[in-house]
């Protein structure tokens, strides 16, 4: 007798029971840009964070500041993300990092997975918190 067994990856099990109620970029220029930016960089470290063993946790999450300025030979891009775990605490991430005017593209995408990653990691803690 063949038997199969589906298991399903821990990391990818833990991701199901977190969803996105909201993401939220103010309109302007980049919106659609950033908006498909930020949703990648959410929802890459939503599978990489632990969450507890909360279930049906919904998470809202806002860009509230993103600037690209050349000032001379380097270019500073800051931004800032605010979010909530519906029901309980909301939390605030912001960065501003420098680097050269040529990565610029690059460099605003790891900026915006960088406040992703905290932002995440701190509705992780605030999700586990409520246990």
């Amino acid at each position: 007798m063949l038997a199969v067994l589906f298991a399903t990856h821990p990391a990818l099990a833990g991701s199901q029971r977190v969803s996105w109620a909201s993401i939220e970029v103010r309109p302007g220029d980049d919106a659609a840009r950033l908006h498909k930016e930020l949703k990648a960089a959410l929802t890459k470290a939503t599978k990489k964070a632990s969450f507890g063993k909360a279930k049906g946790i919904v998470l809202t999450a806002t860009l509230v500041e993103f600037t690209s300025a050349v000032e001379g030979d380097v270019v500073h891009v800051t931004c800032a993300m605010k979010g909530r775990v519906i029901g309980h605490a909301a939390a605030r991430s912001r960065l501003v990092f420098g680097g050269s005017p040529k990565d610029r593209a690059k460099l605003e995408k790891q900026v915006i997975e960088m406040v992703s990653r905290g932002l995440v990691a701190r509705l992780a803690a605030i999700a586990r918190d409520a246990d």
